[in-house]
């Protein structure tokens, strides 16, 4: 859908917008649940990683809230069907959901670093790499948006032609958005691509790898929302220098999208034990099911169930008791963090199937 298909973007960008902000509420409250209920500690095992996808998620609601209301005074309808009343909180609001947006797609790159931390348990030089990248993004996040006030003085001047002021050439705001976008594209890409070799050699079993690299890939998508939000850029600053109020729910999609996505891709690697025990809720009632409807003598009709059973009483394993033990030989789950392989004396993993699904008993001096 492009701009000119439809006369009120706004309604368009409010379905789109809460409907991923929902679908990211989902997620981080699945996995704040998986924190607190699943590991051990007065509050599980929350840490930092989770602080900040939870401020990530808060900012990317108010940024719904700031778009809905802008969109309430007429943002996404043509500047020349609004009155000068409703033009002027438009344009209002229009600077202050730029300003709060931007940091909906920057912030969750604190909460991929931090999550990183604690699944790849990396060294002083890629923390030090991560951080830095991280850091530098927020740094041109917080000039461009410092600048969406700045561009005018006063700055009421930009919604209220009626009193004196003056602005600074749209051009320097366009090649700001322009930049950071572009910088904030390749982290994205950066962060998908860059942890998936440390991940695939993770004490855990090849599915689950696949899973969480598939979790961090959509930092990817993001990427690709990103670039094509850069495609369409000067195009939409073009007709926003002739209309200031249609194009800018627009953009606001993709600013949504991006952080969405972002904040989804940084949780889902922590839902592992909500997966175990719904897996185990599930087998256990289907085992239930069909010891309560016997259809005859089982072991006559299947040759292969006394070798089945004799395979289990002599300690061997099926493949449903391999799927969950890692080539090394341990147990392991998406959220058993750090799961890196260290030079470390190797410690004894004993089930614990009401906590984080295992727990470690460490040698002396470890």
């Amino acid at each position: 859908m492009g701009l000119g298909a439809i006369d009120n973007f706004g309604a368009v960008a409010n379905r789109v917008n809460w409907s991923l902000t929902a679908v990211a509420i989902f997620i981080v409250g699945l996995r704040l649940v998986c924190r607190a209920t699943f590991s051990r500690g007065t509050f599980g095992r929350l840490g930092l990683d989770d602080l900040i996808t939870f401020i990530c998620l808060v900012i990317l609601i108010l940024s719904c809230v700031f778009a809905s209301i802008g969109i309430n005074y007429g943002l996404g309808q043509h500047e020349d069907t609004l009155d000068a009343r409703n033009l002027k909180e438009a344009v209002k609001w229009n600077v202050i959901i730029n300003a709060v947006l931007i940091w909906s797609f920057s912030l969750p790159k604190f909460a991929i670093v931090a999550i990183l931390k604690r699944i790849l348990d990396y060294g002083t030089k890629t923390t030090i790499l991560f951080w830095g990248l991280a850091l530098t993004s927020q740094a041109c996040f917080l000039a461009t948006s410092v600048w969406w006030f700045a561009q005018c003085t006063p700055v009421a001047y930009q919604w209220d032609k009626s009193i004196e002021g003056t602005c600074a050439s749209t051009d320097v705001l366009t090649k700001l958005a322009f930049a950071t976008s572009a910088f904030s594209a390749f982290l994205d890409l950066f962060f998908a691509l860059y942890p998936v070799p440390f991940i695939m050699r993770l004490n855990m079993p090849l599915r689950n790898r696949i899973a969480v690299c598939f979790a961090f890939g959509l930092s990817a998508l993001a990427c690709a929302v990103s670039v094509y939000k850069l495609a369409v850029f000067e195009s939409v600053f073009d007709m926003m220098a002739k209309d200031r109020t249609y194009s800018v729910p627009y953009l606001d999609i993709f600013g949504v999208a991006e952080g969405a996505l972002l904040i989804i891709g940084a949780s889902l690697p922590t839902l592992g034990p909500l997966f175990r025990v719904i897996k185990c809720k599930v087998t256990t009632y289907a085992s239930n099911h069909s010891a309560s409807h016997p259809s005859g003598d089982r072991s006559q009709n299947n040759p292969g169930a006394h070798s089945n059973s004799w395979l289990h009483k002599r300690g061997h394993h099926t493949f449903d008791d391999e799927e969950n033990v890692s080539t090394t030989g341990m147990h392991s789950s998406v959220d058993d963090i750090p799961l890196v392989s260290t030079a470390r004396p190797v410690a004894r993993y004993r089930e614990d199937p009401f906590k984080d699904g295992m727990s470690i008993d460490k040698p002396e001096g470890y």
